[in-house]
């Protein structure tokens, strides 16, 4: 990915004036070691937007687990909205732990919520073979992985449990 011009200060003004335009879209600026030029030269502006939040996402939708414990930097938490996301490697098995992990990581980090983002770990890979044996792979959105984590989500008391969803 080619993110060397996400620097030049064109490029981040022009990038706080489409978030400026928007109140009503939140923007999600993912941070991780590709965007650090964009990220860093965001975080240098002055009156952050409040519908600008930031994701820690080393990962980038590979499902790779978070090694090293999760970002508790207050510079990310940027806004008074005090609102930060969480993305790694997160799926059903180690939702509940990571949801305890990231809970203490915003707590020290100066955020009032978060939120934790998954790609690969709510998808499932299809196998299907058609009548000349060639077999295809499917991935595909898992809505019973989405409904598990749901459910532990709520076991830990963060949230009522949609009835629609019983």
């Amino acid at each position: 990915v080619f993110t060397e011009n996400l620097a030049y200060d064109l490029t981040i003004h022009s990038f706080l004036s489409a978030v400026r335009s928007y109140p009503e879209l939140e923007f999600i600026v993912q941070k991780n070691e590709e965007t650090s030029p964009l990220w860093s030269g965001l975080l240098k502006a002055k009156d952050m937007p409040e519908n600008m939040v930031f994701l820690h996402d080393e990962s980038k939708g590979t499902g790779k687990e978070v090694a090293e414990g999760w970002p508790t930097d207050p510079t990310f938490v940027a806004t008074s909205k005090k609102i930060v996301g969480f993305a790694g490697g997160i799926k059903p098995s180690n939702v509940k732990s990571v949801v305890q992990d990231t809970l203490e990581a915003s707590s020290k980090s100066g955020a009032r919520e978060f939120w934790i983002d998954m790609e690969s770990g709510v998808r499932t890979t299809l196998i299907n073979h058609d009548k000349g044996c060639t077999e295809t792979k499917d991935d595909v959105f898992d809505l019973a992985k989405c409904y598990n984590v749901i459910d532990i989500v709520c076991e830990l008391g963060l949230m009522e449990h949609p009835t629609e969803l019983r």
